[in-house]
């Protein structure tokens, strides 16, 4: 073998020797025990950032919620100029019942004619009896006007003219 080369071999040799016995002594992880170990006496002294807020603000609307008192008042309405006109401020609003039925098919068929005609529907299943009666309505109205009119359209068809208005008033404490 040449004698350079094996000067060269013997020097990476010693080289890498050096980096290996020197090498972990320059780096030994400063700021490692800072990280590693932290000492905590209860599961119950843990913060987290967001989970207490949001426990928090959870417990203010639940006790917001308990505190404020909603009822619901319906008047039904036969004729359309027993509509009142009143000032509404968001707590009153009508529908339409168009129909009750026992049999959900019946109200989706009479659910799908409404959307032909080009009225806003909807089927609501209520409990009537004991029973379960799926009641096809068109609205929700805001207005009175806009009840009346859509009220008046709508009974003139016959197929309809069984059709009244719910009118829905929240009251609040």
């Amino acid at each position: 073998m040449n004698e350079n080369l094996k000067k060269r071999i013997v020097g990476l040799l010693v080289f890498l020797l050096i980096a290996l016995v020197i090498g972990p002594m320059i780096f030994t992880g400063e700021g490692q025990k800072e990280l590693k170990f932290s000492k905590i006496d209860s599961q119950d002294n843990i913060k987290f950032k967001f989970i207490d807020k949001t426990k928090n603000i959870k417990e203010e609307v639940t006790n917001s919620i308990n505190k404020l008192e909603i009822k619901e008042e319906q008047a039904f309405i036969k004729d359309a100029n027993e509509i009142e006109n009143v000032d509404n401020d968001g707590k009153v609003n009508w529908v339409i019942r168009i129909g009750t039925f026992e049999r959900e098919e019946n109200a989706l068929k009479q659910l799908s004619d409404l959307k032909d005609i080009k009225h806003k529907s909807f089927i609501l299943k209520i409990k009537k009896a004991e029973k379960h009666m799926y009641a096809v309505n068109v609205g929700p109205f805001f207005t009175a006007k806009e009840a009346k009119e859509n009220f008046l359209d709508i009974i003139k068809n016959k197929k309809y003219s069984e059709s009244y208005i719910i009118q829905k008033k929240l009251i609040t404490n």
